[in-house]
């Protein structure tokens, strides 16, 4: 059976996205035909918007509506106690908690010294 071209093209999309492998795609492409318009088209909107509203805080490089970050931008944070992560996710991880009271840095990635990076 030859698969519609629009349900192609998205079962490609979701496989670029990490840990979607090919049946997951297939299943999500498939799950969003049967969801109302109305929540398709909030789904879509808030992809479309994804990159146009976020930025990257300028202090610390978080993820965040405005810059600086209201991490950054909170006066009763410890400004001399900086946490490095690896991503943004991170950060969510560790407010979680509580505990933590200083500000972070974002690194976007891992530092591997044998390879270089």
């Amino acid at each position: 059976m030859k698969i519609p071209r629009p349900l192609s093209r998205l079962i490609d999309a979701f496989q670029k996205l990490p840990g979607i492998g090919p049946k997951t795609a297939q299943r999500l492409t498939y799950y969003l035909l049967h969801v109302p318009q109305v929540e398709l088209d909030e789904f879509s909107e808030s992809l479309e918007k994804l990159k146009k509203e976020t930025v990257l805080c300028s202090i610390c490089r978080n993820v965040s509506e405005s810059d600086p970050c209201t991490i950054c931008a909170d006066i009763h944070r410890e400004k001399n106690t900086i946490m490095i992560v690896e991503q943004p996710l991170d950060i969510l991880a560790f407010e979680r908690t509580g505990k933590y009271s200083g500000v972070y840095h974002v690194l976007h990635g891992s530092l591997n010294p044998l390879d270089n990076i």
